[in-house]
């Protein structure tokens, strides 16, 4: 797999300009969000976007697309920056920019509209749901595209993936219906990008 874990920052910008562009603008909402009260705050969190059911069910249909680029708490933001600049670039090299900023946002949608459905959670907020998405496309190919990706690297996420699965069925502040929602959502829509991609 393509090692983009020492490209110096310009080089990074220029090569997977999609995720400089999510990793910036999360960036500067966790900023402002600070700033205005704190990211932990309610009321805070629901000024700037975040998904809440009844809002939603009014019409605020964005709330199901904001949402992924605010977090909850710095350790939420730093943990899925982190997560995002690992699992992200050999995605959007293998897809494309705009297929992978389409695929990064349906599957964090799906992940908002099953914490939605299963009322996992009051006010939901995170990239959760999209960086599952990503998960899920490693998934795919390690089972399903056998060579795409190193085995001992195939193998590794695997079992990040199931620490953090097991992790989050212990923890009763993370969302754990929005990452398997975008999960499976990332495991399903691999296999017609990839079709896209190579027609």
């Amino acid at each position: 797999m393509f090692n983009h874990t020492q490209l110096p920052l310009r080089r990074f910008r220029s090569y997977f300009p999609v995720i400089t562009g999510i990793l910036a603008l999360q960036t500067l909402l966790f900023l402002l969000m600070t700033i205005s009260g704190g990211s932990t705050n309610p009321e805070v969190l629901i000024r700037y976007g975040a998904l809440e059911g009844n809002l939603l069910a009014a019409g605020e249909w964005w709330r199901l697309i904001v949402p992924i680029f605010l977090h909850i708490g710095a350790l939420h933001f730093l943990f899925n920056s982190f997560a995002l600049y690992l699992l992200g670039p050999q995605l959007e090299w293998l897809f494309g920019k705009g297929s992978f900023l389409l695929f990064y946002l349906l599957t964090g949608v799906v992940g908002n509209l099953a914490t939605v459905w299963m009322k996992a959670a009051v006010i939901s907020a995170g990239a959760s749901g999209a960086i599952y998405g990503l998960f899920g496309v490693y998934v795919y190919l390690y089972l399903f595209r056998r060579g795409s990706i190193d085995p001992e690297t195939g193998k590794g996420l695997m079992v990040l993936l199931a620490i953090n699965i097991v992790f989050s069925l212990f923890d009763p502040r993370i969302n754990l219906v929005a990452h398997l929602g975008g999960l499976l959502a990332g495991m399903l829509l691999a296999g017609p990008l990839l079709r896209m991609k190579r027609g």
